[in-house]
Formats: structure tokens, C-alpha cells, sequence
């Protein structure tokens, strides 16, 4: 089996993602508009300690940018941030690498914000307004971590389609993880004095789109 860009949308299946009002997407798009200006601000500086983006990154992030199936692609800066937060990017040699490696740091972003949250709990005090809101969403993203672990092996183990079976809807897989993060990112809009949480789930739901964008350029086919 040979991996390589496509420019079609080879796994891009419809999928229904929970509708996100109005004040929630202009929410939104605010913090990513300050998040983009952090990002740029970042990449520009010299002592970042980030890994250099390969070729094979740029590459993956052009693509991932126009092979996006589901509305409005990310842009390709935030796509490369967020792959040379992780060093192990660099020393991808291939496509199916690269995006094993972004869910490795999108598990790793849920399972720190699951952990601020853990901590919140545990410090809040009973009947806090917070405290449902809260709950509710560690309950997302523990389900946003067991997801991600089911998709890496899923990705890890196939080898296409060799035995005339439909292909295993990858896309489809990780992009379900959008949802419990929208869930619980509605819930935050609402709540005073979570909004460093609010923030963080924003860029979540940004690297869920990375990683969906990645691998709809992935063919497992050829």
C-alpha cells in the first residue's frame, strides 16, 4: 500500500454535527481571531524552541486546509502550530505518521483540559453554578479520549482494502469527536469564571478539525 496527498475528499462522509447557535459561533470565531494572532505571534519568534516544519508538514497542511469536508477549512498556520508542538513531527516519514502523531497531541490537549477541569471540581464548592456545567463536560472529554484511542488503532492496523470490504469511515470517526466538544463549549459560553477552559475548548475543536482535515487526505486505498 502507497500513501500520498489528494486533492479529493476520499473519505469526506456526511456526518451531522450538533447545530451551534448563533451567539456560540460568533463566540467562537472571537477567540480564534485572538488565538490565530497568539499562533502567528509565536511562530515568529525565533527562540520558540518548535521544531522546523518539514516539507512533508507543509505539505500535509496545505492539503488538510483544502480536503476539510465539513465547511470552513482551518487555516494552514494553525494546522503547522499545531504540529510542531510536538516534536515527533519531524521525524514523521509519511502521511499515515504525521496523523498518528496529531491525535497523540490532540489526546494530550483533552487529557490536560480534562485535568484542569478534574481540578476545578475538586475545589469548587457545592452548589457553585459551575459545578454541572463542569461535570458535564469532563464527561465529554473523557469520551473525546476513548474515541481517539479507538481511532489510532484503527488507523494503525489497516491496510486497506484488500478483501472487497467498504473502507473504514476514518474521517467520520474523528470528526465525531467535534460534538461533546461543541456540547461543552455551549456550557462554558454561559458560565462565569471558566473562560481560560472556554478558550482551550475552542482551539480543541480547531485541532479535531486539523486531524479530520488530515486524514481526508489520506488514502488508504492505493
Amino acid at each position: 500500500m502507497s500513501q500520498h496527498f489528494s486533492t479529493s475528499r476520499l473519505l469526506a462522509i456526511p456526518v451531522v454535527i450538533a447545530k451551534m447557535p448563533r451567539t456560540t459561533i460568533i463566540f467562537s470565531t472571537i477567540l480564534f481571531m485572538l488565538l490565530s494572532a497568539v499562533i502567528t505571534a509565536q511562530s515568529s519568534s525565533s527562540d520558540s524552541g518548535k521544531p522546523k516544519a518539514t516539507k512533508l508538514m507543509v505539505e500535509a497542511c496545505k492539503n488538510a486546509s483544502i480536503n476539510y469536508p465539513y465547511g470552513d477549512p482551518f487555516s494552514q498556520e494553525f494546522c503547522l502550530s499545531t504540529l510542531q508542538s510536538d516534536n515527533q513531527s519531524a521525524e514523521a516519514k509519511d502521511l499515515r505518521a504525521l496523523v498518528l502523531v496529531a491525535i497523540d497531541i490532540l489526546k494530550s490537549h483533552v487529557t490536560a483540559a480534562g485535568g484542569k477541569i478534574k481540578k476545578m471540581l475538586q475545589d469548587a464548592k457545592k452548589g457553585m453554578v459551575m459545578m454541572p456545567v463542569l461535570s458535564f463536560c469532563e464527561v465529554d472529554y473523557d469520551h473525546v479520549v476513548r474515541r481517539l484511542n479507538i481511532c489510532q488503532g484503527l488507523i494503525r492496523d489497516y491496510q486497506g482494502d484488500k478483501s472487497g470490504r467498504q473502507p473504514l469511515r476514518l474521517t467520520h470517526y474523528v470528526e465525531m469527536s467535534f460534538t461533546p466538544l461543541n456540547k461543552c463549549s455551549i456550557g462554558l459560553e454561559d458560565t462565569p469564571g471558566v473562560e481560560v477552559l472556554a478558550k482551550e475548548n475552542v482551539e480543541l475543536q480547531f485541532m479535531v478539525q486539523v486531524n479530520t482535515g488530515l486524514l481526508a487526505s489520506y488514502d488508504v486505498h492505493d
